[in-house]
C-alpha cells in the first residue's frame, strides 16, 4: 500500500475525532468508547472478508439502488443490530452514552473501510470516498445510538418499537441518499456535501438534546419511567408555543445557536475557507503538483467542497445550545378533551396537549391521588377513544418549577385504542404540516390550542370566603373557574346586597370589565374552596382573534349577563315602586295620626282649620327622637287642656302647634349646618 494512500486513509480518523472531542470527553466512560470502536472495526472486517462471497455478485444498474441497498442497507442493518447489542449490556446508562458509543463504532468502521479502499483501489479512485467516509459513518451511527439509547431507557413496548424504527429508517435514508449522489457522479456528486451537512446538523441536535435528558440512575431515584419524564419535560414547550402564538413570548429567551470558538477552531475555519478558495483558483497547478488525475467534479469536491464542508462542520459542532431545549424550544400542542372517570362515574373534563400509547399529561387543577386507578376517554375533533383504564404515576400542583398536572399511565390497550392512536397521530401530523406550510386549513390549527384553559397559565387556589374582586374596582384580568363556586352580588344604598349570579366550575367571569372598560359591576366571592385561572387583556384579545368559538361564547355570555342585569334591574324597580307605595301609605297614616293627636277632627261641624300640609309633611318625614318627644309633649298638653277646660286653649291651636314643630325643626337644622361648617 503506497504511503500516500495510507496517510489519506488514516488522516480523517483523528481529524473528525478531534472535531467531536468535546463530546467524547463529556462525562466519558472510556471503556464503552473502546468497546464501540472495536465492534466497529470487527464489523467492517467481517464485511470486507465476506464481500467477495456475498456482495460482489449483486449488481444494480441504478445508482439509487446501489447506494441504498448494496451499501446503506447492509452496513446500517448490521450496525443497528450490533449497537443494540452493545447498549443492552450497559448497566448505568444515559442517551448521550449511547450516541457516543455508536459514533466510536462508526469511527472504527470507517478506519477499516478506508484502509480497505486504500489498499484495493488507486488513490484517484478512492480519495473522494475516503474523505467522506468518517463523517458519514460517525453521523449515521450516532443517530442509531441516539434512538437506541432512548429505546433502552424506555419501558413501554410502543416507545421501544418506535425508537427502533426511527434508528434504522433515518440512518438508512440519509446514508443511502449520500451514497446515491456519490455513485451517480457528475454534477450530482456535489449534492453529497449538503446531505452530509444535514446529517451533521441532525446529529448535533441529538447530542445537544441528549445533554438535557436525565440518565437512568436519576430516573430510578425519581421512580419515573423515561417516557413519563419526556411527557413532563415537553409541557413547558407546549406552553411556550401558546404564549408565542398569543404574542406574549417567554421573558427568558435562549438562542438556538451559541458559537463561541477558541483561537484554534477559529483559525481552522478561516484557514480551510482560504485553502478552498486558493486551491479552486489554482486547480490545475495543484493537481499537477499532487500528480493526481481526477475528474473535474472530483477536483472541485476534493479542493473546494470538502474543505468548506469541514469548516462548516467545525462551526456546527457544539453550536447548538442545550439550554434552548429547556428554556426556548416550542412544540405545537393539539388540545384534546379528556373525560375523567372514578369508580365508573364521570368526575370532570380535563385537557391534554399530547397523547402517547404509554401515557398522557393531564392538565388537572387538583390532585387526583398518586397511585389512583382511574379511567379516561379522549375526545378529539370528529373522533374519540374508548374508555381506557389508567393509573396516576406522577403529579405536581405545588411547585412552580415543574409543569402543573398529573401523568397517567395508560393500560389495557385494545385494537380500538390503536386505531384511535393512528387517527390521532395522523391528525397531529397533518395539522402541524398545515400550520408550518400555511396550507388551507392552517388557521383551524391555532384554534385547537387557543382555548381559555390553555392560554390562562396562572392558577390561584382560593379558600372559601375569599373576595376575588370588588364592585367598583378597575378590571384588568378575567378568570376561569376550574373548581368550586363563586357568587356575585351588588351592595345597595341601605347596606343590603343583591345576588347577581352564582357560577360553577368551567365558567369564565370578570370579562365584562375588560370588554367595556368599566369598573367591576359586582363583587365576586368564593362560596367554596376554589381554583381559578387568571389571564389579562392580551390573552383575551388572542382568544378572540384566534378562536371564533370563544368569541361567540363570549358574546353569548355578555348578552346573557345583560339580560340578567336587565331582569334584576326591572325587579328592583318593581320592588322600589312597591316600597314607595307602602311608604306613602305609612306617610299619610303618620300625618293623619299626628293631626288627630293634635286635636284635628275633620268630622266636627263648623271646624275650619287652615293647615300648611307641606310643613306637616316635613315634620313627619324628618321625625327623630327629639321631634317625637316634642310631639308627645304637645299632645299631652292638648289632652290636659281638654280635661281641664273641656276644649283646646286659644294659644294652642293645631296651626300653632304645627308651626311650633316646624320652627323647632328649622332651628335644629340650622344648628347642624353651623357645626358642619365649623
Amino acid at each position: 500500500m503506497p504511503w500516500e494512500n495510507l496517510i489519506s486513509a488514516l488522516i480523517p480518523i483523528p481529524a473528525f475525532y478531534l472535531i467531536y472531542y468535546r463530546y467524547f470527553t463529556y462525562k466519558p466512560v472510556y471503556s464503552k468508547h473502546i468497546q464501540g470502536l472495536l465492534c466497529g472495526i470487527a464489523y467492517a472486517l467481517f464485511l470486507v472478508l465476506m464481500s467477495a462471497y456475498l456482495f460482489d455478485n449483486i449488481t444494480f444498474r441504478s445508482p439509487v439502488l446501489t447506494g441504498f441497498f448494496k451499501a446503506a442497507f447492509i452496513e446500517k442493518a448490521g450496525a443497528f443490530l450490533i449497537i443494540m447489542f452493545i447498549l443492552k449490556h450497559y448497566p448505568k446508562f444515559s442517551v448521550m452514552e449511547g450516541a457516543l458509543s455508536a459514533m466510536l463504532f462508526g469511527i472504527g468502521f470507517s478506519l477499516v473501510e478506508n484502509l480497505f479502499y486504500a489498499g484495493q483501489f488507486g488513490f484517484s479512485v478512492i480519495i473522494i470516498r475516503i474523505i467522506f467516509s468518517v463523517p458519514l459513518h460517525m453521523t449515521t451511527c450516532g443517530m442509531i445510538g441516539y434512538y437506541l439509547g432512548m429505546r433502552k431507557m424506555s419501558e413501554s413496548r410502543a416507545f421501544r418499537h418506535g425508537y427502533a424504527v426511527k434508528a434504522f429508517i433515518l440512518s438508512f435514508l440519509l446514508h443511502g441518499t449520500f451514497d446515491s449522489f456519490l455513485i451517480a457522479g457528475g454534477n450530482k456528486s456535489y449534492l453529497a456535501a449538503p446531505v452530509l451537512i444535514i446529517m451533521v446538523v441532525i446529529l448535533e441536535f441529538m447530542l445537544s438534546r441528549s445533554q438535557t435528558m436525565q440518565p437512568f440512575s436519576v430516573l430510578k431515584e425519581m421512580n419515573m419511567r423515561f417516557e413519563d419524564w419526556l411527557s413532563m419535560d415537553q409541557q413547558p414547550r407546549y406552553e411556550r408555543w401558546i404564549l408565542q402564538s398569543m404574542g406574549t413570548p417567554s421573558s427568558q429567551q435562549v438562542h438556538l445557536f451559541l458559537w463561541r470558538p477558541g483561537f484554534i477552531r477559529f483559525f481552522l475555519v478561516i484557514g480551510l475557507m482560504v485553502l478552498a478558495i486558493v486551491c479552486l483558483s489554482s486547480r490545475s497547478e495543484v493537481m499537477n503538483m499532487m500528480d493526481i488525475a481526477l475528474k473535474i467534479e472530483d477536483q472541485i469536491i476534493l479542493l473546494g467542497i470538502f474543505p468548506i464542508s469541514v469548516s462548516i462542520i467545525i462551526i456546527l459542532v457544539g453550536a447548538i445550545n442545550p439550554n434552548f431545549f429547556q428554556k426556548s424550544m416550542i412544540r405545537i400542542p393539539i388540545i384534546s378533551d379528556v373525560e375523567l372517570y372514578l369508580d365508573d362515574e364521570f368526575q370532570e373534563m380535563l385537557v391534554t396537549y399530547a397523547i402517547s400509547p404509554a401515557n398522557c399529561f393531564l392538565r388537572s387543577s387538583d390532585k387526583l391521588g398518586l397511585g389512583s386507578r382511574i379511567k379516561v376517554k379522549f375526545e378529539c375533533p370528529n373522533f374519540s377513544s374508548e374508555i381506557i383504564p389508567a393509573a396516576v404515576i406522577w403529579e405536581n400542583h405545588t411547585s412552580k418549577q415543574q409543569a402543573t398536572g398529573s401523568i397517567v399511565k395508560l393500560e389495557g390497550f385494545s385494537i380500538s385504542f390503536y386505531r384511535f392512536m393512528i387517527k390521532y397521530l395522523f391528525f397531529r401530523f397533518t395539522r402541524g404540516l398545515y400550520f408550518f406550510l400555511r396550507l388551507p386549513g392552517s388557521d383551524t390549527t391555532r384554534r385547537l390550542f387557543m382555548r381559555p384553559i390553555s392560554t390562562m397559565q396562572e392558577e390561584k387556589i382560593l379558600p372559601a370566603g375569599t373576595t376575588i374582586f370588588k364592585e367598583g374596582e378597575a378590571g384588568d384580568d378575567f378568570y376561569l373557574l376550574k373548581k368550586g363556586k363563586v357568587i356575585f352580588y351588588k351592595n345597595t344604598a341601605t347596606g343590603g346586597i343583591i345576588t347577581m349570579d352564582i357560577i360553577d366550575a368551567g365558567n369564565i367571569f370578570g370579562e365584562m370589565s375588560i370588554v367595556s372598560g368599566a369598573p367591576r359591576a359586582a363583587t365576586a366571592v368564593c362560596m367554596t374552596d376554589s381554583i381559578v385561572a387568571v389571564a389579562d387583556r392580551e390573552n383575551m384579545d388572542a382568544l378572540i382573534a384566534n378562536n371564533a368559538q370563544f368569541a361567540r361564547s363570549l358574546v353569548q355570555a355578555l348578552v346573557q349577563r345583560i339580560k340578567m342585569s336587565e331582569k334584576i334591574l326591572v325587579d328592583q324597580i318593581n320592588n322600589l315602586e312597591k316600597e314607595k307605595m307602602a311608604s306613602q301609605r305609612y306617610f299619610h297614616a303618620a300625618i293623619l295620626m299626628l293631626l288627630v293627636g293634635l286635636g284635628y277632627n275633620p268630622g266636627k261641624e263648623g271646624v275650619t282649620v287652615n293647615l300648611d300640609m307641606k310643613k306637616i309633611g316635613t315634620v313627619v318625614q324628618n321625625m327623630d327622637d327629639e321631634v317625637a318627644a316634642e310631639i308627645m309633649n304637645l299632645v299631652m298638653q292638648k289632652q290636659e287642656s281638654i280635661l281641664r277646660d273641656g276644649q283646646v286653649s286659644a294659644g294652642q291651636t293645631i296651626e300653632d302647634m304645627v308651626n311650633h314643630l316646624y320652627e323647632k325643626f328649622n332651628i335644629r337644622l340650622n344648628m347642624n349646618h353651623e357645626k358642619a361648617r365649623g
